[in-house]
């Protein structure tokens, strides 16, 4: 294995600029035209996995065909595949006039509101059996206000378009706490 060439950070910075100006066109877009959107990312995901895992593995030192490319399968197609169906899963419920949260997915434990948000699907509960994620609310947020808040600006309340990133990553966040039980 070869050490990575130095990451160029420029073209990122410009994609997430072009990204943050954008934002109201996505907003403005109604949610069966987003469905739809959504919808026809995934076979360009499919199509694009073997250059997207090349990258990484380039990225990385290696060759795309090594045994540490399976880690790229799973790091980047696959997690984006899996992001683009969470988000028609809840766009769907939306618009079939269900809540973006069952209900039933909302519950107490330790004095905090945690909401478990895997496996949302059956095809989750058949390809990921017995793995679970949970979000843990920050204290004093009650189960009434989450059902209440969940996906808000898709239900008509007023937000301001943004994107927002977290540099050290979603897992080192103190809010979210992952927990897998195989």
């Amino acid at each position: 294995m070869t050490a990575a060439p130095a990451l160029d950070a420029a073209p990122l910075d410009l994609a997430i600029g072009d990204l943050r100006e954008s934002a109201g066109s996505w907003t403005a877009v109604p949610l069966p035209e987003r469905i739809a959107l959504l919808e026809r990312m995934l076979p360009r995901i499919a199509d694009g996995a073997p250059g997207m895992v090349a990258d990484a593995a380039r990225a990385k030192g290696y060759e795309a065909d090594s045994d540490w490319a399976a880690e790229d399968w799973v790091a980047a197609p696959w997690a984006l595949a899996q992001t683009v169906g969470a988000y028609l899963h809840v766009l769907r419920r939306l618009v079939a006039g269900h809540a973006p949260v069952p209900a039933k997915s909302v519950r107490t434990r330790e004095g905090r509101t945690v909401v478990d948000v895997f496996p949302a699907t059956a095809t989750d509960r058949l390809l990921l059996n017995g793995f679970t994620a949970e979000v843990w609310t920050l204290p004093g947020t009650t189960r009434e206000q989450l059902l209440a808040r969940a996906a808000g600006e898709y239900r008509g309340r007023p937000g301001e378009p943004a994107v927002a990133l977290d540099p050290r990553g979603r897992r080192h966040h103190p809010c979210h706490r992952q927990r897998t039980h195989p």
